[in-house]
């Protein structure tokens, strides 16, 4: 396993796939890789539960600068963990994430007769959709049932709902989590 000092990477290449560099070394144990990126809102309680499993993660702002440009904190963090514990580490984050997923779903599903459409965005969904306005929200209630993820896409300001992001195989579908609202439904 090789490793690239520039971005605290491990990988079995040549060549590191984040910044392209040739320099790399082999990799040690003690040290730290780049094991996940997060929402910062997530970070601190991902460190929290990886410490209880015994590993010590840290977490590094990261972002694209314009958010520095502007004196706001970066939106994300990345998690580094010694190598001894990263593939640990990637595995519990992975059953973290589909325990997480499975719950969004199952949200999804139970408050699936909830679902509805603001008149003015019906209107404009039936004619993207090519659909009878009687006929959008049961297809959209299959379309959901049949959703292979769900992701939350954050917080609305000012709520406590969030935006869950229901992927399909055609569209993407977004609708407020509270209310049970269609926000968007666009292509993929």
């Amino acid at each position: 396993m090789n490793y690239c000092e520039n971005c605290s990477y491990a990988t079995e290449d040549t060549r590191c796939p984040l910044c392209g560099s040739k320099k790399l070394r082999p990799v040690k144990e003690n040290d730290y890789c780049l094991a996940a990126e997060c929402e910062k809102s997530y970070t601190d309680r991902r460190k929290e539960d990886l410490a209880r499993c015994g590993i010590q993660a840290i977490g590094v702002p990261y972002g694209d600068g314009f958010r520095s440009q502007l004196a706001l904190s970066l939106e994300n963090e990345r998690l580094y963990v010694p190598y001894a514990q990263l593939y640990e580490t990637q595995e519990i984050l992975r059953a973290w994430e589909k325990e997480a997923d499975e719950s969004l779903l199952r949200s999804l599903k139970e408050h699936m007769n909830a679902l509805h459409v603001a008149p003015k965005r019906a209107k404009k969904l039936t004619r993207k959709l090519r659909l009878p306005e009687k006929e959008l929200i049961p297809y959209l209630q299959k379309a959901l049932a049949s959703a292979d993820k769900v992701y939350d896409g954050g917080a609305l300001p000012y709520s406590t709902a969030h935006l869950y992001l229901c992927r399909l195989p055609k569209y993407v579908i977004t609708l407020n989590s509270e209310t049970m609202e269609i926000v968007a439904v666009d292509k993929r």
